[in-house]
């Protein structure tokens, strides 16, 4: 049996968990529970469990601090992280401390259970693997270019450098560093990563053409015979993809740049973590000086990102239904961060937060729909495990396309309605007559002529009138002024006066004292 255990601060939720699964039908078996990172370390040592539930908010020691004092401790414990909403920032983290799961409370018992068996899986073809290796030697060597790699910034241009470099037997002259991310995540388990390593290994020696190492998270390459040429780049990504996909994997590779000798080649290495960061494409090795132009798009190009707009235009568009305008929006918006410079992190972290909220205001104002937002909040572990940028776009469309698919099936009635109805609910955002148009796919004047045949208002009079009758109402509320005209869309006190006194009579200060 495989040894859980589980720590969160709430009693009900620890014992939940320990009644909710029928553990030793799956392998498994609750070793103990803790109600903080702290007492679980302390009982870690105790059990060495090989699942850790844990939850990521807890006072003292959270979640993640108990992951990353374990990890330091070299604990190699499979994690499954339980959190009462999507924390992006943790999220982010959790993945770097090779979490295997992220679960939102209240716990589905069915993903848990299939979280049970792949992690039962991958366990089983741990311990395999282990048995084979146990009586290996230490790889010496990769200590030692790990060392020429990683150096004491006190050795920087020292001897003790090029000393380590002639220990490997590595030649005088330019080198440099090619640095491989795997994916996806869930597949790259420790007896599929070793065999691509071994491939690599393999081809890079009959080459005579460096030495392979590992640098978590990557798989690394020192060439000592750098590509000269951008054939040369093809024909090093085409050896590389033929042994990452034997095994069903993708890969991003970046590298570094040319070293002048195996004593500078940290400098490569760094350039290459960096430029890896720019590159989930996958369909190229990409160097250091083109991460700034990733993916190729410039940000000249395209047109200017602002967080705010975006998210009105989404919202619009899911409001309104228009699929078709969906799928091109959200490429805009992921190729204007990509050309802004973001990595892949900050990317999705970004995108995860602009779904989120434009989810939360769908949710506050479509509150008969709450159950369907439940079930379909953002997928945040999906978008972060997406390796490619056109994985991540197409991903999120398909998410954002249900909702909108959802927004269009409930809306009730002809454009006009709907417009009035999208009016009601966000007549304090800058709702503008073109934009709509846009979005129902109609020329503006003529929807313009629908409106005022329809509702017998010019749309600029109706939004300013729902406008009035809410200031109304929140006056009544006893708001001040300046407070009322800036939560119904008015940015300026004097405007709003203006309007209220044409549609009233009276000012809004008079309105007031009225009442």
């Amino acid at each position: 049996m495989l040894k859980v255990m589980i720590v969160d601060d709430e009693p009900k939720l620890r014992e939940g968990l320990r009644m909710l699964i029928p553990w030793e039908e799956h392998g498994y078996q609750v070793a103990d529970t803790a109600a903080n990172g702290q007492e679980a370390l302390e009982k870690y040592e105790v059990h060495q469990p090989e699942l850790i539930l844990a939850d990521i908010r807890m006072p003292g020691m959270d979640g993640l601090e108990l992951i990353s004092e374990l990890r330091g401790r070299g604990a190699e414990s499979h994690v499954l992280i339980l959190s009462g909403y999507a924390d992006f920032e943790y999220a982010k983290r959790a993945i770097s401390y090779r979490v295997d799961g992220y679960l939102l409370k209240p716990v589905d018992e069915e993903e848990l259970v299939s979280y049970l068996g792949q992690i039962r899986e991958a366990i089983e073809k741990e311990r395999q693997y282990s048995l084979r290796t146990r009586e290996e030697p230490a790889r010496g060597r990769e200590a030692v270019l790990k060392e020429l790699l990683l150096p004491d910034p006190s050795e920087l241009g020292g001897e003790r450098l090029k000393r380590l470099a002639a220990s490997l037997q590595l030649p005088e002259g330019p080198c440099e560093v090619v640095l491989l991310r795997l994916g996806p995540a869930p597949s790259v388990t420790e007896e599929v990563y070793s065999r691509v390593r071994q491939a690599l290994e393999e081809a890079v020696r009959q080459s005579g053409a460096g030495l392979c190492f590992h640098l978590p998270p990557h798989l690394g390459i020192l060439l000592t015979k750098p590509p000269a040429s951008r054939e040369d780049d093809r024909e090093l990504h085409r050896m590389i993809a033929e042994r990452v996909s034997a095994e069903g994997l993708t890969f991003s590779a970046a590298a570094g740049g040319k070293a002048a000798g195996p004593e500078e080649a940290y400098i490569s290495l760094s350039a290459a973590i960096e430029a890896l960061k720019f590159n989930f494409e996958g369909d190229t090795l990409i160097r250091e000086e083109a991460a700034a132009g990733w993916s190729g798009f410039q940000a000249e190009e395209l047109p200017d990102f602002d967080p705010d707009e975006a998210e009105h235009r989404l919202l619009l568009v899911l409001e309104t239904g228009n699929t078709a305008k969906l799928e091109p929006l959200v490429e805009a918006i992921c190729r204007r961060m990509a050309a802004d410079g973001m990595d892949e992190l900050k990317l999705k972290e970004n995108l995860i937060r602009l779904a989120g909220s434009v989810l939360a205001r769908l949710e506050s104002s479509h509150p008969d729909m709450r159950a369907f937002w439940t079930e379909h909040g953002v997928p945040v572990g999906a978008f972060y495990a997406c390796g490619r940028i056109g994985e991540l776009m197409a991903s999120a469309h398909a998410y954002l396309r249900e909702i909108s698919e959802r927004m269009r099936s409930e809306s009730r009635g002809n454009e006009i309605q709907r417009m009035i109805e999208l009016i009601e609910r966000r007549y304090n955002e800058n709702l503008k007559l073109e934009t709509l148009a846009e979005l129902f796919n109609y020329n503006s004047a003529y929807l313009g002529k629908m409106f005022k045949n329809t509702t017998g208002e010019y749309f600029n009079t109706f939004l300013d009138k729902v406008r009035v009758e809410k200031a109304k109402a929140f006056l009544d509320q006893g708001m001040k002024v300046y407070e009322v005209a800036e939560k119904v869309g008015y940015m300026n006190p004097d405007y709003f006066n203006m309007k209220f006194r044409k549609y009233v009579g009276v000012s809004p200060t008079s309105y007031r004292k009225g009442k």
